[in-house]
């Protein structure tokens, strides 16, 4: 939606540049869109225009180009800081069922006396990625590092000092392509990637948890709709250093990111499934939803049910629910 009121823009601008008269560009003066005006300068001068419609085509309606700069007209260089997954604070977040006694198969994981641990505490979330290397193989692919941090603050507990309860560190490697694959019906195959991934909360006994990947992105879009398929395989431990063994069992071997851009609301919904059967069968379901406040606030509300909202819980099954506000959307 975007990108059709910027080439509207960009139509009355040419428009408008067809008005002025050469060598005296006042037409263009009313044009808002900095863009827009660019352009009709350039053409009420007698200039090529060759430069304004060129940041327009990185964003016709490809969120995942514009997000990991897969055309050439995207490209911004290296070692600039970029948006990757949400960026958040809840104010309040509940939960119907908080982990007051983290256990593990392992048994140096596993807390021995029940914790003072509040229903209600705040929860957020800082993520971003730079490139470290465009053109990993002649002008194909890049290098990306990724970066997230969430944490969950007990803030409202004052009788036990309001401490964080869990913070999760995720560091990762990303090599990306452009695929640009038709998919049928409308869909496209637009990125694919393949990186390494470390997740751990940098506690120590009987706190820590941690695991090490290898980890697969499959980008799928159609105008405001994006799906990341995610497929990952663990990398073992060994038994008597492993934090939490049988992760896996509770978390799975990949997740589905589905985003949606509706006019100005944002919607994410996050999923993930153990793939098996009867009790066995666990997983979890994140939806997200964010809307405009005050230019780039906006308002944001997660529902969280199911296994491993953090590290910490991996293992334990809970309901959540939170308010607050975001910086940054899925797209």
């Amino acid at each position: 939606m975007h990108a059709k009121l910027r080439l509207a823009a960009l139509a009355a601008a040419l428009t408008a540049a067809g008005e002025a008269v050469a060598g005296d560009p006042s037409a263009c003066t009313a044009i808002a869109d900095n863009t827009a005006r660019l352009a009709c300068y350039d053409s009420a001068v007698g200039r090529p225009q060759t430069e304004a419609p060129g940041p327009l085509a990185g964003t016709g309606g490809s969120p995942f180009a514009t997000r990991w700069e897969l055309d050439a007209e995207d490209k911004r260089g290296t070692f600039q800081i970029r948006p990757y997954k949400p960026t958040y604070i809840l104010l309040g977040r509940w939960s119907d069922h908080p982990n007051r006694q983290p256990t593990s198969p392992n048994p140096n994981n596993s807390v021995a006396t029940p914790l003072d641990v509040d229903a209600t505490e705040a929860k957020y979330q800082i993520s971003f990625k730079t490139k470290l290397w465009e053109g990993l193989f002649g002008r194909h692919g890049d290098l990306w590092m990724g970066y997230t941090q969430q944490s969950n603050w007990q803030v409202y507990n004052k009788r036990f000092s309001s401490p964080f309860r869990e913070t999760d560190y995720e560091p990762e490697l990303m090599a990306v392509f452009r695929t640009n694959l038709d998919a049928g019906a409308g869909f496209k195959v637009s990125m694919m990637s393949l990186g390494l991934n470390h997740q751990s909360n940098g506690r120590g006994q009987p706190y820590s948890r941690s695991w090490n990947r290898l980890m697969a992105q499959i980008g799928i879009e159609r105008g405001d709709f994006a799906l990341v398929v995610r497929p990952w395989l663990r990398f073992s431990e060994k038994t008597s250093k492993d934090d939490n063994p049988d992760i896996t069992s509770y978390l799975g071997h990949g997740d589905l990111q589905a985003m949606w851009q509706v006019g100005e609301h944002g919607f994410g919904l996050t999923l993930r499934s153990t793939l098996l059967s009867g009790a066995e069968h666990r997983g979890s379901a994140q939806f997200d939803w964010s809307v405009p406040i005050h230019r780039n606030l906006k308002g944001y509300v997660q529902f969280f049910s199911g296994y491993g909202e953090t590290l910490i819980d991996y293992n334990h099954r809970q309901t959540t629910f939170g308010v607050g506000v975001s910086l940054v959307d899925w797209l």
